[in-house]
């Protein structure tokens, strides 16, 4: 199961799918080499919006590199996310969460050195 964090609240969410074109049961989101997937739906846009906040961010899988913010000096939001086990230990999320952060702002300064 994949599980969001938003970059605004603070919450974690687990990602359900109900349909993009046709609306059906919610079926958990997968993690893919092409984004986020849903099994009826196909590959889903890389967009988050937190249920809690409303904050719409940039949905960042695992082992993905953040994109680079359009606008020049300002930070695109991204909500990272993790591949964990329904029902899994929030104290193990969190771990996840700030491990994924960790390895993103490496590879963004990274990215930015060698520009």
């Amino acid at each position: 199961m994949l599980y969001a964090r938003c970059s605004s609240c603070g919450m974690v969410v687990p990602l359900w799918c109900s349909g993009r074109f046709m609306p059906h049961m919610p079926q958990p989101v997968a993690a893919t080499p092409m984004g986020a997937c849903c099994a009826l739906c196909g590959v889903l846009p890389p967009i988050f919006v937190c249920g809690f906040c409303w904050a719409q961010q940039v949905l960042v899988l695992p082992g993905a590199q953040p994109f680079a913010s359009p606008v020049p000096g300002q930070g695109q939001q991204m909500a990272y996310t993790v591949t964990a086990p329904p029902n899994a230990p929030a104290k193990k999320l969190v771990a996840e969460f700030a491990k994924a952060l960790g390895e993103g702002l490496v590879q963004g300064v990274a990215q930015v050195v060698s520009n």
